[in-house]
């Protein structure tokens, strides 16, 4: 990953917070707000477009109204209360409260690449089979708790793991987020993604790049919904030309 530890998504602040922690906020908080309203308008099937959504192929499918009854693993992630704290705020507690959590190999301190790294593996649980399954949404409900595990395995994955992070997310969400519902999460969400961890050079630059975009401004007209609507009218005009040139076509034949 030596091409992508350039990037200057990795640049961190006067207060040591890395550029990719508010642009991975930002995206996220974006994706959780169009679920939001398209789950608050009955009228629209599916919400509308965002840069997330197309990071994850359109997580967000269907709305409450229409996706199937709510699964064990929506239950897990929605958890008892949701966190009210935005989730950039959310992220800088984590971030600065793991500096004075001890870990097996002294001090933490999360880079960067972590907040990168969070992305991806959410990207990959929501695109996952067990995800789309179960219809799980980056929705306000379950934006923390997705978010917190995928920063604890991001964290783990790259050699920093404190001793005691049930603290830290209790703390950094106010204690909406219980210390003994991680241990659970976290499993849940690496069997969700077969326990692939693994990065390539390639794929964290691509996802740099999704950070750097930033949130989509929504599509006027209306998303994956006006997407799908014009993907059906060119097929429906491609099977209409195939039509017509198959009657210019019949004389010829005839007449051989």
């Amino acid at each position: 990953m030596s091409e992508a530890i350039a990037s200057p998504l990795l640049l961190e602040d006067g207060r040591g917070i890395p550029r990719s922690l508010p642009l991975l906020a930002a995206l996220v908080e974006a994706e959780a707000l169009s679920c939001a309203a398209a789950a608050a308008n009955a009228s629209e099937s599916r919400p509308a477009d965002s840069s997330l959504a197309r990071a994850f192929l359109c997580c967000c499918a269907t709305t409450t109204a229409s996706r199937p009854a709510e699964s064990n693993l929506v239950r897990s992630f929605r958890g008892g209360a949701a966190p009210k704290v935005p989730i950039r705020i959310f992220l800088e507690r984590i971030h600065l409260l793991t500096r004075s959590v001890p870990s097996a190999r002294g001090m933490v301190r999360i880079d960067g690449t972590c907040f990168v790294l969070a992305g991806i593996y959410l990207t990959r649980f929501i695109r996952s089979g067990a995800g789309r399954d179960a219809g799980i949404l980056v929705e306000p409900a379950t934006v923390h708790r997705l978010v917190a595990v995928a920063v604890l395995l991001a964290a783990k994955f790259g050699g920093h793991p404190p001793k005691k992070w049930t603290r830290v997310f209790q703390d950094s969400s106010e204690g909406a987020i219980r210390a003994e519902e991680m241990v659970g999460l976290e499993s849940s969400f690496l069997r969700a993604i077969d326990f692939r961890l693994s990065v390539d050079s390639a794929g964290f630059d691509s996802f740099c790049k999704v950070l750097e975009r930033g949130p989509r401004a929504p599509s006027a007209g209306g998303g994956c919904t006006s997407k799908k609507r014009q993907a059906d009218t060119a097929a429906g005009e491609d099977g209409e030309r195939r039509h017509v040139r198959a009657r210019l076509l019949l004389p010829a034949v005839l007449s051989n």
